[in-house]
């Protein structure tokens, strides 16, 4: 009994202390640092969440690639820049979630394909003037973060609420938006030169069609995959259409083109062998296409055809950079200019916008070279086809289609190298993959 009185004093003390020395420190922040006391107060709040529920604060993790903090907060905290501290921040989150799950490294081959590309870009890669060790291991660290996300063990019917909130991301940027405007620290609409009106929500216009395109497909999915949640998928599927649709995007709807045809033909399919509850949705959808198109064709018409162009549609200067990218790497095409080169290969000759090349095949290309992107493609590919392997027959189609996608999407925009693109496609390959075993 005596000893477990003085070891229960004992302990008392260094959690005294702790609180005490907490409590100045906060105390002390407050009066000078107001905003440095807020931060510290939400991140304790946080960590004590994660540790006793960590399910929630993946809940909160994936809630906050609906907004675009880089251009909420143009700036840096603590001396580090706002989105890398942004991605440190979700991965410290996250170590809860990882100690109770555990990871399985089954969809770990993107990750060993960026430490090839570490290994080439110091071994092999020639590098520009501008390029530097601490611009590679950045690259690396961010670019290799969403892949981490692949490797969580999560519970089925953790990763089954992991996709249902995926799916309603967009909407959660617009309503985000909405409180924004309101309070007059972002502008819910994107008005271009052309003239062209886009919504942005929390977001800019293309990051929140990223996030649209991936609930448009991953509602396509779940609408064959789970039927006990068909009527929520549906919902999500009309809105996220109708969200893409405003961002004025072209890219991912040219993207979705083949599977939005092939769900034509499947519902066709079936209420012609007599499945009559298939008419509702065949026919909204027809109507919705036609509306939203209606809505936008002027839109789109200022976006593509305002400019005249060499290749005859505006796009947005992607052909004057790929062509400036592909001149710059063509002396090292095997091994390239090194991870993370292409953030600085831009000397003001391009538009400011480009520090990346809108193509993930050239950003890869130029940074690992042929070596590199291949490597890093035939990785992306064994994730693809272990998740293919492990679906139902009926589902297969549907996610075929939409890897095929956002291989197409990567063509025009930087898929792999966004936020609010390669976190929800990761983290839904995994919930996809643990949800179907």
């Amino acid at each position: 009994m005596t000893n477990f009185e003085w070891g229960s004093k004992m302990n008392a003390l260094p959690y005294g202390m702790l609180y005490l020395v907490s409590a100045l420190f906060l105390g002390t922040a407050v009066i000078y640092q107001p905003a440095i006391a807020v931060a510290a107060v939400l991140l304790i709040i946080l960590l004590v969440v994660s540790i006793s529920r960590p399910e929630l604060i993946s809940y909160f993790v994936l809630l906050t690639t609906a907004i675009s903090i880089n251009f909420l907060y143009d700036g840096s905290m603590f001396g580090i820049e706002i989105l890398s501290l942004y991605k440190l921040v979700i991965l410290v989150l996250l170590v809860p979630c990882i100690l109770v799950n555990g990871l399985k490294f089954k969809l770990s081959p993107p990750l060993w394909a960026m430490l090839g590309l570490v290994f080439i870009t110091f071994g092999f890669s020639i590098w520009l003037p501008e390029m530097s060790s601490s611009i590679a291991a950045k690259a690396f660290i961010g670019l290799s973060l969403p892949f981490v996300f692949l490797l969580i063990n999560w519970k089925k019917e953790v990763a089954e609420k992991q996709i249902r909130i995926i799916a309603m991301l967009p909407l959660v940027s617009v309503l985000a938006g909405v409180l924004l405007q309101v309070a007059h620290l972002h502008a819910f609409l994107d008005i271009e030169f052309t003239g062209a009106v886009r919504i942005q929500g929390a977001n800019i216009p293309a990051h929140l069609a990223m996030l649209a395109f991936m609930g448009i497909g991953i509602s396509f999915i779940e609408i064959k995959r789970s039927p006990q949640h068909i009527r929520y998928f549906y919902i999500m599927l009309a809105l996220n259409f109708l969200i893409l649709i405003g961002t004025g995007t072209r890219g991912p709807i040219l993207a979705l083109v083949l599977m939005i045809l092939y769900y034509f033909y499947d519902i066709s399919r079936q209420y012609l062998k007599g499945k009559t509850q298939y008419l509702i949705p065949l026919l909204c959808s027809v109507m919705l296409i036609f509306s939203a198109v209606y809505l936008q064709l002027d839109n789109i018409k200022k976006r593509s055809f305002e400019r005249t162009t060499e290749t005859g549609v505006d796009l947005s200067g992607r052909a004057e950079a790929w062509e400036y990218f592909l001149n710059k790497v063509a002396d090292s095409p095997w091994s390239g200019r090194g991870l993370g080169a292409v953030t600085v290969a831009n000397d003001g000759t391009l538009y400011k916008g480009f520090v990346v090349p809108h193509n993930e095949y050239i950003r890869f290309y130029f940074d690992g070279g042929y070596i590199g992107a291949i490597l890093l493609l035939l990785s992306l590919l064994a994730v693809f086809l272990l998740v293919y392997r492990a679906l139902a027959p009926p589902v297969k189609p549907y996610y075929l289609l939409f890897i095929a996608a956002f291989l197409i999407y990567s063509f025009s925009d930087n898929t792999l190298s966004t936020v609010q693109s390669i976190i929800p496609f990761c983290w839904y390959l995994n919930c996809l993959y643990r949800s179907s075993q």
